[in-house]
């Protein structure tokens, strides 16, 4: 089972405010996160819940390579921050979204990007009248 640490929270767009809870997930005993798990606090009310992030993705210009795939019930797009690959999951049925890390390298800044998602949101509260 993993265990989990609240981050932040995140609105994916000022126009899609559907807020994300962010949490890294650690197995038990280690202390390197093995996810992000980006939890939606209300549940999706439109036929493409998935949309939004990959907008989201797109509007960073930290991110680079986004590479989208989609299966029967899942949806993952492929993007890479300081040059390392992380994966964006989403899962259909549970309306469930993750990010892995997608190599060793990237694995070491999986807090990072948490902290770097978390500061979007920061800077962006900050913005508003």
């Amino acid at each position: 089972m993993l265990h989990t640490m609240p981050i932040s929270h995140f609105h994916v767009t000022p126009e899609f405010t559907r807020e994300f809870t962010i949490e890294l997930a650690t197995e038990p005993g280690e202390t390197i996160p093995v996810r992000l798990l980006l939890t939606p606090t209300v549940a999706a009310a439109f036929a493409e819940p998935f949309a939004p992030l990959k907008a989201w993705l797109h509007s960073v210009k930290e991110f680079s390579q986004i590479q989208p795939e989609q299966g029967a019930d899942w949806i993952q797009i492929r993007f890479y921050f300081q040059m390392q690959p992380f994966c964006l999951h989403y899962e259909h049925y549970s309306d469930c979204y993750w990010i892995d890390a997608d190599s060793q390298a990237s694995l070491v800044l999986l807090s990072q990007l948490a902290e770097f998602i978390a500061s979007i949101e920061h800077n962006h509260r900050l913005s508003q009248p």
